[in-house]
């Protein structure tokens, strides 16, 4: 008797103190998931299985707006998606217009929408400062939502429980995009509350941390930080919600300067590569391949077309060649951005949508939706990703994108060995820190960066390796071959000591 006495004294201190580590990032509430696990999109040798059978999310972004009014939160279809004569304020309007938009994604071929704006905290200030949403409320107003007591997140993760409920009846699966910064402590908090209501939502593909951080991280990090926080998020979701992954949504090869694809501590990475130069995004899902060492998706990419400076077949055929590329490249997944042509102030971003602003469609439960599918759907729709692959593709230009030749750097990258590093990356600038280009690094390390304008600034770094940065004065060039040319000689990367 006595030693049973014992041996529960122990077990319950030895809980206690377990879940005393945990208080501030994890819940302490039961954390086993009842749902089937197979029945929540599954990664299994580096590719996605539901129930069993093979997954391949083929995905389009999709803008939510948030809705209040004094006593509810509700999700909408993205205001600017809509003329004005369609906007509404009610609640039950509102939802009919987001089941009937979602129905109308699956009816053009996807099974999956990457949901936007919606999951993604404003932070007023770090260090414990307030983070929330701004929702409409009426038609034109804007109401100011601070998630700081239980009944706010309440009606919030309400209204994103309305949301993945609409999903769900369009029988697509969801990644969700939030905003993560280690910093801002009520973020995590934030992270942790969402991932224990919803562990056992099979809808829930993936909680995507950060949107284009090359872009948008405002705060200065190193590798070893980006390592660090990415595995603090992780941790929150699989301790609480262990069937959902974790991915980023990393802007492009350029990423791996700060956030290094093979150090973001994720499931799975979403790659968002644009056609800014020439055959820029075959060329990028090329060193995808080569250097990414888990699993990747395509988690933005699109060409504009409003079918008159720019012809719809500019879609099609830069679909077509981007998802055989996708496939050939090992790529686990494709998203387009994004889902209807709208009016954010310059072409390119206006016209990405794979479904205009004219007359309406029927969606096959009957209803009508306002716009017109692009024939891009049309190739997404007939899109195999069991086609018969081929080698992974190295476009001509891949070391000189934009085949530049009035002014060139180059140099070598090795290692603390001195063995030259494969695949690093070069990015340069102009003096004023705008125009800039960028390169790889060749196997024995050496690179070349052509440009059409003088370089001033220059950093390098490669794939689980620091990154250097330095500036140059281009009236030391000298001219080699008709081209002014800075030599930088042989540059030593250290590896990254993420213990």
């Amino acid at each position: 008797m006595k030693n049973s006495i014992i041996a529960l004294f122990v077990f319950l201190l030895l809980g206690f103190g377990y879940y005393y580590v945990k208080d501030k990032l994890f819940l302490s509430a039961a954390q086993t998931v009842n749902t089937p696990s197979e029945k929540f999109i599954q990664l299994k040798g580096g590719k996605f299985y539901l129930n069993k059978e093979p997954f391949f999310p083929i995905a389009l972004n999709f803008v939510v707006s948030l809705r209040a009014n004094d006593t509810a939160m509700w999700p909408a279809v993205y205001i600017s998606y809509l003329p004005e004569e369609l906007w509404s304020s009610n609640k039950d309007s509102c939802q009919k217009q987001l089941k009937n938009t979602l129905q109308l994604i699956k009816d053009m071929g996807f099974n999956t929408v990457r949901l936007t704006h919606i999951g993604e905290p404003e932070i007023s200030d770090f260090k414990g400062g307030r983070i929330g949403f701004t929702a409409l409320e009426g038609l034109n107003g804007h109401k100011k939502i601070y998630l700081e007591s239980d009944e706010q997140y309440s009606k919030y993760l309400n209204a994103i429980n309305d949301l993945l409920a609409a999903v769900d009846a369009a029988g697509l699966k969801a990644i969700f995009t939030v905003r993560m910064f280690h910093e801002a402590p009520r973020t995590e908090e934030y992270l942790k509350r969402i991932s224990v209501r919803f562990k056992e939502n099979t809808t829930l593909l993936a909680y995507d941390f950060f949107n284009e951080p090359l872009y948008f991280d405002s705060i200065k990090h190193t590798k070893e930080e980006v390592y660090k926080y990415t595995k603090i998020w992780t941790d929150i979701v699989k301790y609480n919600a262990p069937n959902h992954l974790t991915t980023v949504g990393l802007a492009c090869q350029r990423e791996l300067f700060v956030w290094d694809p093979n150090l973001v501590n994720v499931d799975f990475l979403s790659m968002h590569p644009y056609e800014y130069e020439p055959d820029q995004v075959r060329n990028e899902l090329y060193w995808y391949h080569k250097y990414i060492k888990k699993p990747w998706i395509i988690g933005e990419t699109g060409v504009p077309s409003n079918n008159d400076s720019i012809p719809y077949e500019n879609q099609v055929l830069f679909a077509r060649k981007i998802l055989k590329q996708l496939v050939n490249c090992n790529g686990q997944g494709f998203s387009w951005w994004q889902y209807k042509d709208l009016d954010w102030g310059y072409y390119h971003q206006n016209y990405l949508g794979v479904v205009n602003r004219k007359g309406e469609t029927r969606t096959s439960t009957g209803q009508m939706v306002h716009g017109t599918p692009k024939p891009i759907t049309t190739e997404i729709k007939s899109f195999d990703s069991k086609m018969k692959k081929e080698p992974c593709f190295c476009p001509e230009n891949y070391y000189n994108f934009s085949s530049n030749n009035k002014f060139l750097i180059k140099g070598k990258i090795v290692d603390a060995e001195g063995k030259g590093i494969d695949g690093g990356g070069v990015l340069a600038w102009d003096q004023w820190w705008i125009n800039h280009y960028f390169s790889t690094s060749k196997s024995d390390g050496s690179f070349e960066l052509y440009s059409s304008y003088p370089f001033y600034h220059w950093m390098v770094s490669s794939t689980l390796h620091e990154m250097i940065r330095k500036d140059i004065n281009p009236d030391t060039a000298k001219t080699i071959n008709g081209i002014p040319t800075i030599n930088l000689g042989t540059i030593v990367l250290e590896k990254v000591d993420i213990d």
